[in-house]
């Protein structure tokens, strides 16, 4: 006799031991004999039942692509969950984060000092005008593509200009670029506009299915259903505002650096020009006194 057929004959012989036995001595018994009247009548209690004791049942694995039971989800699967739970507008909320995070990512790569004023060009190009190398200053972009070298080639090339045109005219080249430095970090404002509403949108078209629920039920409507939905409705508004919060502090973020390093530009430039033309009208101002002294 094989293991497995033992196994089965032993099971066998346990339950009609557990439950047989009981039952077939309970019907073996004879009747008690009657009782005296004057005397009281005894009950006899019944012998309890045995129950054997059951293994608890194996719960079956998730097939792939589904989720755990509830208690046995991780914190990733029960995020997971509440996304699918959004519905459609979740998509575009994903793609509305996934723009926010490219006008961030390339924010922090092209704003920075060295693409606006870098560290020793303003030293480079007084070194350069005062040794009269003006054609230097004006293919500075090229070694050193920046704002501050586009303004000052703007000098360079109309050097016989008087100074306040030559300012006019620096300023409107640096005021340029700097405007097209701050409408590429306007795409995070936009994201944070938009993600709100979106979250809003997906809020209503939720509340919208939950009220028809509650509609088609009638009077025997269950509360828990409206509550459900709209559980699952508040999820996009709490997306929508996810994105939208950092979005807009880093919007706010990038555009105060923007303006800090117009600050530079301008202090920059400023001064450079202050030299280059004060010193030019001193020595303009120096020949004349001569010219009339002599006269």
């Amino acid at each position: 006799m094989s293991f497995r057929t033992s196994a089965i004959a032993l099971a066998m012989v346990i339950v009609f031991v557990l439950f047989g036995l009981p039952r077939a001595a309970g019907q073996a018994e004879p009747d008690a004999p009657a009782v005296p009247t004057d005397q009281p009548a005894e009950v006899e209690a019944a012998a309890p039942e045995v129950v054997p004791p059951q293994a608890p049942a194996e719960r079956p694995e998730p097939a792939e692509g589904e989720l755990a039971p509830e208690e046995e989800r991780t914190m990733g699967e029960a995020f997971l969950l509440k996304l699918r739970e959004g519905g459609l507008t979740m998509v575009f909320l994903f793609l509305v984060s996934v723009a926010g995070v490219g006008y961030a990512i390339e924010r922090a790569v092209n704003l920075r000092l060295s693409a606006i004023a870098p560290e020793g060009l303003a030293e480079e190009a007084n070194k350069l005008w005062r040794m009269g190398e003006f054609e230097e200053i004006e293919r500075l972009p090229d070694r050193k593509d920046s704002t501050l070298a586009r303004a000052l080639a703007v000098v360079a090339r109309h050097r016989h200009s008087n100074m306040a045109d030559v300012s006019m005219m620096a300023g409107d080249v640096a005021s340029r670029d700097l405007r097209r430095h701050l409408q590429r970090a306007y795409g995070l404002a936009v994201v944070a506009t938009v993600s709100p509403l979106l979250g809003l949108l997906g809020t209503v078209i939720g509340m919208i299915g939950a009220f028809d629920k509650v509609a088609a039920a009638g009077a025997l409507g269950d509360a828990s259903l409206l509550g459900g939905d709209i559980s699952k409705a508040l999820i996009t508004t709490g997306a929508g505002l996810t994105i939208a919060v950092p979005s807009l502090i880093l919007y706010h973020y990038f555009k105060n650096r923007t303006n800090q390093y117009a600050l530079v530009v301008e202090e920059e430039l400023g001064e450079l020009i202050g030299t280059w033309y004060g010193a030019e009208a001193d020595v303009e101002q120096t020949e004349d006194s001569e010219e009339d002294d002599e006269s």
